[in-house]
C-alpha cells in the first residue's frame, strides 16, 4: 500500500469541504441511528446494517461521480488504479473516522455535562437522543466500515473505467 498516496488523497478530501463536512454529519447522524437500532432492537439488525450499506454505497458513488476529472488528469499523468483506489479510500475513510469522532466526542460531552450539572429533562432528553454506548460505537463502526466494501468496489469499477484523454477534452 502506498501510504503517501493514501495520504494525499485524505489532503485531497478537504479541496472538497462542502460534500465532506455534509457527509460527515450524515455518517455522523448514521452512526446514531444504526448503534441505537444495534443496541435496542437486536431482532432488526439486517435493516440497521442496510441503511448503512446504502449510505456508504451512495457516498462512494458520489465521490467517483464529482472525482471523474479530477481521476483522469491522475492517470493522465501515469497513475495506475491502484493509486486511483487509494485516492477514494482515503476520502471515504477520513469520513468514516470523523463521524465517529464527531459522535464520540458527543458521548463524552454528553456524560460530563450529566455528571457536572446533574439529570435533568433538557439532558436527559440529548442523551436519549445521541448518547451511544462506547461498545455499540465500536460495532457500528465495524458494521459501516464493512458496508462501503461494496460501494468501494462499485466506485473503483467505475474510476478504472475513466479514460485518460477524458482530462484533455472540454466539458
Amino acid at each position: 500500500m502506498n501510504l503517501r498516496v493514501f495520504f494525499k488523497s485524505i489532503k485531497f478530501a478537504f479541496r472538497a469541504r462542502i460534500r465532506v463536512l455534509a457527509f460527515i454529519l450524515i455518517y455522523a447522524i448514521l452512526f446514531i441511528i444504526v448503534s441505537k437500532g444495534l443496541s435496542n432492537t437486536p431482532d432488526q439488525w439486517l435493516s440497521y446494517v442496510g441503511l448503512a450499506f446504502i449510505v456508504s454505497t451512495i457516498y462512494a458513488i458520489l465521490v467517483s461521480q464529482f472525482r471523474r476529472r479530477d481521476i483522469s488528469i491522475f492517470k493522465c499523468i501515469g497513475w495506475n488504479n491502484s493509486n486511483v483506489m487509494l485516492l477514494m479510500i482515503g476520502e471515504v475513510v477520513l469520513v468514516s473516522l470523523s463521524a465517529f469522532l464527531v459522535v464520540f466526542q458527543l458521548s463524552i460531552e454528553i456524560i460530563g455535562f450529566i455528571g457536572y450539572f446533574g439529570t435533568s429533562a433538557l439532558l436527559t432528553v440529548i442523551q436519549d437522543l445521541i448518547y451511544v454506548d462506547p461498545f455499540w460505537m465500536v460495532v457500528t463502526l465495524l458494521v459501516i466500515v464493512l458496508a462501503q466494501i461494496p460501494g468501494l468496489v462499485l466506485s473503483m469499477y467505475r474510476a478504472t473505467k475513466i479514460p485518460p484523454m477524458r482530462a484533455l477534452s472540454e466539458e
